[in-house]
C-alpha cells in the first residue's frame, strides 16, 4: 500500500484507501442505495414520463448524482423522453454528450476565431520577416 492511495473521500470527506472506487466504501453503499431509489421510482408506471428534476424530488437524490448515473450508463434515458441532464456549460437539459448544441457551436466558433487570429499573426510575422530580409539584402549592396 502506498500513501498515494490514502485520500479524502470527495463526497463525505472521510480518509480512506482508494483501491478502485473514487469514493469511500460507505459512500459507495449510499450511492448504490440512491441508484436503487431512482430505479424503483422509474419502474412505477406513473413515473415513467418524469423529468430528471421530478426524479430528484421524488427520490431525494441530487440532480448531479442522477446525471452521473445517466452518464455512467446505470440509468437509461432511451425510453424516458422527458429525462435528460444539464449541459456542462449552460445548464440546458440535454440527452447526449456533455454540452448542448448551442454551447458546442459557440465553442467551435471560438476555436475558429482563435485559429484565424493565429493564422493572421503567422502571416504578419512572415511578411515582417520577409520585409526585413529584403531590406537587409539591399543594405549590403
Amino acid at each position: 500500500m502506498s500513501l498515494n492511495n490514502v485520500i479524502n473521500c470527495p463526497r463525505c470527506g472521510k480518509i480512506f484507501i482508494k483501491i478502485r472506487q473514487p469514493v469511500c466504501p460507505e459512500c459507495v453503499k449510499e450511492i448504490d442505495k440512491e441508484y436503487d431509489k431512482c430505479y424503483q421510482f422509474l419502474r412505477k408506471k406513473e413515473n415513467r414520463g418524469c423529468t430528471t428534476y421530478e426524479l430528484s424530488k421524488g427520490t431525494g437524490v441530487s440532480v448531479n448524482q442522477i446525471t452521473r448515473f445517466i452518464l455512467e450508463g446505470r440509468l437509461s434515458i432511451e425510453n424516458a423522453p422527458n429525462m435528460g441532464y444539464p449541459c456542462e456549460s449552460c445548464g440546458t437539459m440535454i440527452r447526449s454528450g456533455k454540452v448542448c448544441d448551442s454551447c458546442l457551436n459557440q465553442r467551435k466558433k471560438a476555436i475558429q476565431s482563435l485559429q484565424g487570429e493565429a493564422r493572421r499573426d503567422m502571416e504578419q510575422r512572415d511578411r515582417e520577416r520577409k520585409g526585413h530580409l529584403y531590406r537587409s539584402g539591399h543594405d549590403e549592396q
